[in-house]
């Protein structure tokens, strides 16, 4: 289906953001949610979000995910930060009068399937041209407006060294999830990239609260958030579970009024550990 016959199907108006003819813009998808823990969780390449939450974290949302262009539903319209960002990532943005339900119903009667878990895979990434690659990020805690702007950083450098893109959506959505971890919960941390050609590693440091209980946190649908953090469409308890879900492997450690560190593996080749 192309973004084209979406756009008539739901009666939807262009508000900005992508550069190319809709009507040579395919999708293959749709995922309707406010939640973006759960888009991060189950979302497809290729798909479209259909969404009520029109903050610039919607569409850092899709491109992590690399979901082709944003819907907002209920005539709701993207803020003006949400706006240069999708101009900036190339992403359409579309506003609608109709409903969540009725929207993903229109689409779904009309051909076009919803996502579910995405399917493993996993091939080399024969385009990492140095021994090594070390890049570290500096977090604010509670800077939401910048939240998931190191994440993004990370999948572009990943692009532009030639790192296979399904391994990259993966590193993307552990990384997304960490960062708002520390924004949510955090005063301070940092995100460091390592890449080798083996292996790509996120080390995250954090200063803050900690966790009291890791077993428990990592548990889906535990959660702590604080209604702003759930504005921001966080807070679902699908963060830690949705790091260890995407890597290879993951450790985790906290101290309880110091803070939490995270390391994230992810491998460059045939290789898969066991994630449980």
């Amino acid at each position: 289906m192309t973004l084209l016959e979406i756009q008539t199907f739901l009666q939807a108006e262009f508000v900005g953001g992508g550069r190319r003819n809709p009507a040579e813009v395919e999708i293959v998808s749709a995922c309707g949610s406010d939640l973006m823990s759960d888009v991060l969780a189950f979302g497809r390449q290729g798909e479209i979000l259909l969404t009520g939450l029109t903050n610039a974290q919607s569409v850092r949302t899709a491109d992590i995910i690399g979901a082709v262009a944003v819907v907002y539903i209920r005539g709701k319209r993207p803020d003006e930060e949400c706006l240069a960002l999708a101009r900036e990532k190339g992403i359409p943005l579309l506003t609608t009068r109709k409903m969540m339900y009725e929207a993903c119903g229109i689409l779904y009667s009309r051909g076009l399937p919803g996502v579910g878990d995405p399917a493993e895979a996993e091939t080399a990434a024969d385009g990492v041209e140095a021994d090594a690659l070390t890049r570290s990020f500096e977090i604010a805690g509670r800077n939401f407006s910048r939240a998931g702007s190191a994440s993004t950083t990370v999948k572009d450098i990943l692009e532009d060294i030639g790192i296979d893109p399904l391994v990259i959506r993966r590193v993307a959505i552990a990384a997304y999830e960490a960062e708002m971890n520390v924004v949510m919960y955090a005063d301070r941390g940092e995100m460091t990239l390592s890449v080798t050609p083996a292996l790509v590693t996120l080390s995250l440091r954090d200063e803050g609260q900690g966790i009291p209980d890791i077993g428990l946190a990592m548990q889906e649908g535990y959660s702590t958030a604080t209604p702003e953090m759930r504005e921001m469409g966080f807070g679902a308890g699908m963060g830690l579970p949705n790091i260890k879900k995407n890597a290879d492997r993951f450790e985790i450690t906290s101290e309880v009024g110091r803070g939490t560190n995270l390391d994230i593996y992810f491998h460059l080749g045939n290789r898969r550990e066991n994630r449980a």
